[in-house]
């Protein structure tokens, strides 16, 4: 009997053997019941930065299951070396515990679910799964300081290009930190109009977009790099509409148009980042992950 027939696929594995992979999954639930919780409640807070995290385990779902003739066909072989990563990784695990940091403890999801997938079906399973796992790293809740630093700098860079769009549009308009000041309307950008939001929303939706994009590497890797550009750009088109709008019918219309106005530029960024993937040669669907 050859190797190839002696391979062990998910196809041969009968469902009885599925009762210890649940059992685990169950108690990996069970550990990270508060920080799924803590999660919940950050995604659905007003003006979140991850409003978009709930969507993200759906679309890790999503790619397991175009990917499921693939997978199904992957050979099973667990590998022992896995666990030779568990030991750093449930040291750090023990630590956010023990020191109560949340965010630190939510990192650690995506690669214990690696993990357990290694040790229960192999390397080779560990690859094929490598992008819907990692792709989970989009709904982790980033450290506070982080978020607070890159927020305030992308908060900066949007206003100064706002800034510079109103008076490309001959308007007098001054920026002081981040304040706009035109002649009738004091033009305030906040945290959650630093265009922050729109960045990681756009990062998560491009790395999705590339990988289901049939192209070179460097295209779908311009794909992703062209994001942070992207969002600077668009939100600074945002705010200098918004800027507009309150001083030519008032500041009532302004914080109206405030309101919806995120929707436009989020539609605005998502025909340009097609029109960018023709470009770098990223035109088609791959063929292979379409149901």
């Amino acid at each position: 009997m050859s190797v190839a027939q002696q391979a062990i696929t998910i196809r041969d594995i009968k469902w009885l053997a599925y009762v210890p992979i649940g059992l685990c999954l169950i108690l990996v639930g069970w550990l990270y019941m508060p920080t799924f919780r803590w999660w919940y409640n950050v995604w659905m807070a007003d003006e979140s930065y991850y409003s978009h995290g709930i969507l993200i385990p759906i679309i890790s779902g999503f790619i397991v299951w175009l990917k499921k003739k693939a997978l199904q066909e992957t050979r099973v072989e667990p590998a022992a070396v896995g666990f030779l990563f568990a030991i750093p990784l449930l040291a750090v695990i023990l630590l956010a515990s023990w020191a109560n940091v949340a965010s630190l403890r939510g990192l650690t999801f995506p690669p214990l679910l690696a993990l357990l997938v290694m040790l229960v079906f192999g390397i080779g399973m560990t690859k094929a799964m490598a992008f819907p796992i990692g792709y989970l790293y989009f709904m982790c809740v980033l450290p506070g300081f982080i978020l607070t630093k890159l927020s305030f700098k992308i908060q900066m860079l949007s206003t100064t290009g706002g800034t510079m769009i109103l008076r490309g549009l001959t308007m007098d308009a001054y920026q002081e930190g981040a304040v706009i000041t035109l002649p009738n309307v004091l033009v305030e950008v906040g945290a959650p109009c630093s265009g922050f939001r729109l960045l990681i929303s756009l990062f998560a939706f491009s790395v999705l977009f590339a990988y289901l994009k049939e192209g070179p590497w460097w295209g779908k890797a311009l794909l992703v790099a062209f994001t942070l550009p992207l969002s600077l750009v668009v939100n600074s088109i945002r705010i200098a509409l918004i800027a507009v709008v309150g001083e030519f019918m008032g500041s009532e219309a302004m914080h109206s148009f405030h309101d919806y106005s995120g929707y436009i530029v989020l539609i605005l960024a998502f025909v340009v980042l097609s029109f960018f993937a023709r470009l770098v040669k990223c035109r088609k669907f791959n063929s292979t992950l379409m149901p």
